[in-house]
């Protein structure tokens, strides 16, 4: 009895597992823009694990933490999220096949909360299966109501795929420069782009690809039902400064801009000005107003236009 009761699960299970394999099949047929997006960058998906020290009562102490990133290179860096990856003291990530492989930290941004960690590939064995990489799109052509699919491993899961629309090309925070991520002031440089895919716990550092399977952005927050990603533009460029030095290096003004109030007038209005900045010795002052910087034209009516 008990070997026909598991003969009659197994097959089942077995026709479940066709039918399941049947209607993904099926799916992709009559929407050939999934299967491309997915082909493209899924198997590129990586598992983080992570072990952070932090402070509690006094004493020190290690807690384990999960996230998600995405392979560039086929020298094994991954790219993720500096609040996943940035503090951390042992790396372990888990690729599409189930192999496990440890990793090192390359160097790491809060500003723009990205995060570049090298996979440890001399330890892999010899028979192992070469790795998928992903492409970076470019950024700066996604539209409002382009179809979109974020891909992570959400609570340290296996990988998934959720898909939206871009909602927002230039989303920012409602503090400018004072959004937190597990204690860090982290991501004070970006303007998401805004999307509707459904972002779980631990999918931030997973990619945001776009029909044609590009990353356009890397997941960083969920704010209700938005998801926040860093533009992918921005973060090739900050991985290639990284992975070149270990450090962005970055320009510095002093200036506190805000949107110009009247709306007679082009520009940006001059609301604070840090003092022994470049910005004070430049003597520019509190109530300036600017049209220019650096030869180029800027003017601000809301929060978004101002310049980062």
């Amino acid at each position: 009895v008990r070997y026909h009761t598991f003969t009659i699960i197994s097959a089942l299970a077995t026709a479940f597992g066709q039918a399941q394999a049947e209607e993904k099949k099926n799916a992709q047929a009559e929407n050939p823009v999934i299967g491309e997006a997915v082909e493209a960058t899924y198997p590129a998906i990586v598992r983080i694990e992570v072990v952070v020290e932090r402070g509690s009562s006094g004493r020190m102490m290690k807690a384990r933490a999960t996230g998600s990133g995405v392979i560039i290179s086929k020298e094994g860096h991954v790219v993720t999220n500096h609040h996943v990856a940035g503090k951390a003291t042992r790396i372990t990530c888990r690729l599409n096949d189930g192999e496990e492989i440890a990793a090192d930290l390359l160097g790491a941004d809060a500003m723009t909360d990205l995060a570049v960690i090298g996979l440890r590939l001399d330890e892999r064995p010899a028979n192992a299966s070469p790795l998928t990489i992903a492409k970076f799109g470019d950024s700066d052509k996604a539209e409002v109501g382009d179809v979109c699919f974020a891909m992570g491993s959400p609570a340290g899961l296996s990988q998934s795929v959720t898909r939206g629309i871009i909602a927002n090309v230039a989303m920012i925070s409602p503090q400018r420069g004072s959004f937190r991520l597990d204690g860090e002031n982290v991501g004070q440089l970006v303007r998401w782009l805004g999307h509707d895919a459904v972002i779980f716990p631990g999918n931030s550092g997973g990619p945001l690809v776009n029909e044609k399977g590009e990353i356009i952005g890397i997941n960083e927050v969920g704010i209700g039902s938005l998801g926040g990603a860093i533009p992918a533009n921005l973060a090739q460029e900050v991985s290639r400064q990284l992975l070149k030095t270990g450090t962005v290096a970055r320009s510095w003004t002093g200036l506190e801009p805000q949107p110009m109030l009247d709306p007679t007038k082009k520009g940006v209005l001059v609301a604070g000005v840090i003092e022994d900045s470049p910005a004070e010795k430049a003597d520019i002052k509190p109530g300036d107003e600017l049209t220019h910087f650096d030869g180029h034209v800027v003017h601000a009516r809301i929060p978004e236009d101002l310049p980062l």
